[in-house]
């Protein structure tokens, strides 16, 4: 044990850069705690501050897993002991890290937080949501305890999902194919319907007629010694398929060549009732989604890069995802955000998140909005100024959680808020205020 453990004072090295680990250290000074930070160390660095400087444990925050796991290997080279806590996302290289480096706790942002978004997202009276038993259940606040409540079960609205799904779908392509196909199959038979009486033609034989006009092989013959009224009503019809055959090849061709971010049905529709628009499919947006739709809450996701790092993954766990901005008015209006239960701006841009806010409450004022900010004085200027809805300091709720966890107490498992203030949650249930003024001043 070193001598500053035993004088009573806890010696933390905090590697990385950035405003999470700027909070950590701040979070770890408010215990007591002292602190040594290297931001872009090397090997002889690291190897300095853990050999003279009597480290009792290492921290290592940073936004780039590569990076976290490089300086993890480098301290672990150094001392096979020190306790290691890091911040690395991707769940694969987590749960490896974990179970080949001993004394290391892995955790990320988006792990500690997407609770304490998503409980506001499902209902209003929550302020977290707890993953840790068998089911996902809701904290509420109760003075000054929490009380679990189980997650409201959606009523099953599948023939109106559909509906919505098929005659208000939001992708243009989706609706391009959607009604030219409707439009091609009420002119094949309204033509096969009228044959069959006016040109005294069987079904099978004004069945027949009908598809050779609409795929232009052949016309109905038997038109040519009809009535003059029919032959112009037969023109017209010819004419009206030719547009609706146009739209439906545009809106084929365009889903074929190009990769669909969402669908016409399934589970990559766009939803329009009772779901939650997650604007940011960053790390903390991705984790969100899909803590969503653990508990059985629809959910859209809105990303401004077509090529961001997590759509990939996003598409293949079947989240339905719109390109744009969540400032964008005509964007958002698409949405159903009438029918919404929540708006999510979770991006890592503050003002981003603030401008996605303002817009949802100009088009939808009674719309529940849950807001990330990622900066205290952003995050207090926002309550003080402008009622957004529910605001989450997102890094300073994770320092709270990561400095606990450093210094060695008892670990807590979450961080919920109760107000404006942070609590460390414990197995037991029990709560811990933190000293540090987390979420207000």
């Amino acid at each position: 044990m070193s001598d500053a453990t035993q004088e009573g004072a806890h010696t933390v090295l905090i590697i990385g850069e950035g405003d999470l680990s700027d909070e950590v250290a701040t979070a770890l000074e408010a215990a007591g705690a002292e602190v040594e930070r290297l931001e872009r160390p090397d090997e002889g660095q690291v190897r300095e501050a853990i050999e003279s400087k009597s480290v009792d444990s290492v921290a290592v925050v940073a936004r780039d897993d590569a990076v976290v796991l490089r300086m993890a290997l480098i301290v672990r080279s150094i001392s096979a002991e020190a306790p290691l806590v890091l911040t690395i996302f991707d769940e694969t290289m987590a749960e490896q890290v974990a179970n080949e480096l001993s004394n290391t706790h892995v955790t990320s942002l988006a792990d500690i937080v997407a609770p304490s978004l998503a409980g506001p997202c499902i209902d209003e009276r929550a302020t977290a949501l707890s993953v840790d038993g068998d089911k996902p259940v809701l904290l509420v606040e109760d003075g000054d305890e929490l009380e679990e409540k189980p997650v409201p079960q959606l009523k099953a609205h599948r023939l109106e999902a559909l509906a919505r799904a098929l005659f208000t779908p939001y992708d243009k392509s989706a609706g391009l194919l959607l009604y030219g196909a409707i439009g091609l199959a009420a002119v094949f038979m309204i033509e096969t319907v009228t044959a069959m009486p006016v040109l005294d033609n069987s079904f099978v034989d004004a069945f027949y007629g009908s598809a050779k006009t609409l795929v232009t092989v052949d016309p109905n013959l038997d038109v040519d010694d009809g009535p003059g009224w029919y032959k112009v009503f037969t023109s017209l019809t010819m004419l009206i398929a030719l547009v609706f055959a146009a739209s439906f090849t545009a809106g084929l061709v365009n889903r074929v060549v190009e990769r669909r971010l969402t669908g016409l049905v399934g589970g990559r529709a766009v939803p329009r009732r009772d779901h939650v628009v997650v604007v940011g499919l960053g790390e903390v947006g991705m984790r969100l989604c899909l803590l969503l739709r653990s508990c059985g809450v629809p959910v859209v996701a809105v990303e401004r890069d077509k090529e961001g790092s997590h759509i990939g993954v996003a598409y293949e766990l079947g989240l339905p995802i719109v390109i744009g901005r969540g400032s964008d008015p005509s964007l958002m209006r698409r949405l159903s955000l009438h029918r919404a239960r929540a708006v999510a701006a979770v991006t890592g841009n503050d003002l981003e998140n603030i401008s996605t806010s303002m817009t949802v409450q100009g088009i939808e004022k009674d719309v529940r909005v849950v807001l990330r900010v990622g900066d205290g004085d952003v995050a207090n200027e926002t309550r003080s100024l402008l009622a957004l809805g529910v605001i989450r300091d997102v890094h300073r709720i994770a320092a709270v959680l990561i400095a606990s966890i450093a210094i060695g107490d008892d670990e807590p498992e979450s961080v919920v808020c109760l107000g404006d203030d942070a609590h460390l949650r414990f197995p037991d249930g029990r709560l811990e205020e933190v000293e540090l003024q987390t979420l207000a001043e």
